[in-house]
């Protein structure tokens, strides 16, 4: 789901991690995912070490620098079963989104309160909805599970890091550390967790691109706990609204322009898009809802 405003996801989140957004292929997921992390620094100086150090070593450092945190290794257990996560995820320009993530069996929830209104997905006995009813529309996916900056930390295997973490903040959390690298930009997820007892409060995400800034996401756990109840798996949440995908080109044209006026899309906002009036009869629902939530809902001029 490629909506600008989404955290992870969808990523992410993902989860979106939440600066680079949701998975097309699964929900909530990091397209950071997509390579394992690798810790050059390390690798530089290892090539450097004579061959009888690196022999004496026998890869212990290297087992240490990959090996996963016990409280992230206790956390991402959760996810193995029923869960339910609710997170408020506070962006870098100060926006926030309310982010609540469920399964129960084979029965997957996402939804996301932003200032504009609320998006989602769910999948029920195999069938799948995105929706969004800032829009007024949903349509049926083929994503059939949520992908989790936490599970992702364990499945990927990525290194614990320790370049990265606020020593301001050790006094008041333990605090692990793990990384992403891609071809062009580098993740780094901050896991805060309770001294007492363990539990994490709180992650934060970095995301580094070339010739850029950094842009970090943070988000504060407002609830993590097993189980999940079965109020929240109620497709018609999704499918009480309008099926995007079985409008004819002219209905589409006419409801993606009405959706338009009503957040103030203009027609130069449409072509800083990529796209003419004409597009809209084919245009995809992924498509039509970033778009009003890229250029839609602007505040108003001081």
């Amino acid at each position: 789901m490629d909506i600008k405003k989404l955290c992870a996801a969808l990523c992410a989140c993902v989860m979106c991690l939440c600066a680079v957004g949701c998975s097309k292929d699964s929900k909530d997921s990091s397209s950071a995912a997509e390579s394992k992390a690798s810790v050059s620094t390390a690798d530089k100086a290892d090539s450097e070490k004579p061959a009888d150090s690196k022999a004496d070593e026998s890869g212990a450092d290297s087992q240490v620098v990959n090996e996963q945190g016990e409280l992230m290794t206790k956390t991402a257990a959760i996810f193995d079963g029923d869960y339910t996560l609710k997170t408020t995820c506070t962006e870098a320009d100060g926006s926030k989104q309310e982010v609540v993530r469920a399964k129960k069996g084979g029965n997957i929830y996402l939804k996301v309160t932003s200032d504009i209104g609320t998006s989602g997905f769910i999948s029920v006995d195999g069938v799948s909805y995105d929706y969004d009813n800032v829009t007024g529309v949903y349509h049926k996916s083929d994503v059939t599970e949520l992908d989790g900056v936490l599970e992702s930390i364990v499945k990927q295997n990525l290194p614990r890091t320790y370049g990265h973490i606020n020593g301001d903040e050790t006094d008041d959390f333990d605090i692990e550390e793990y990384t992403y690298t891609g071809d062009t930009y580098i993740t780094v997820i901050d896991l805060y967790f309770d001294k007492t007892d363990g539990s994490l409060k709180k992650y934060t995400q970095t995301y580094s691109v070339e010739v850029s800034d950094d842009t970090v996401s943070e988000y504060t756990v407002d609830e993590l706990s097993e189980g999940a109840v079965d109020s929240l798996f109620d497709v018609s949440q999704a499918t009480s609204l309008v099926d995007f995908d079985s409008m004819s080109e002219d209905q589409r044209l006419g409801y993606c322009q009405g959706i338009f006026n009503k957040a103030g899309v203009t027609t130069d906002d449409l072509s800083a898009g990529g796209y003419q009036t004409d597009d809209l009869k084919t245009i995809s629902y992924d498509n039509f809802v970033s778009l009003v939530y890229t250029y839609g809902f602007k505040p108003a001029q001081q």
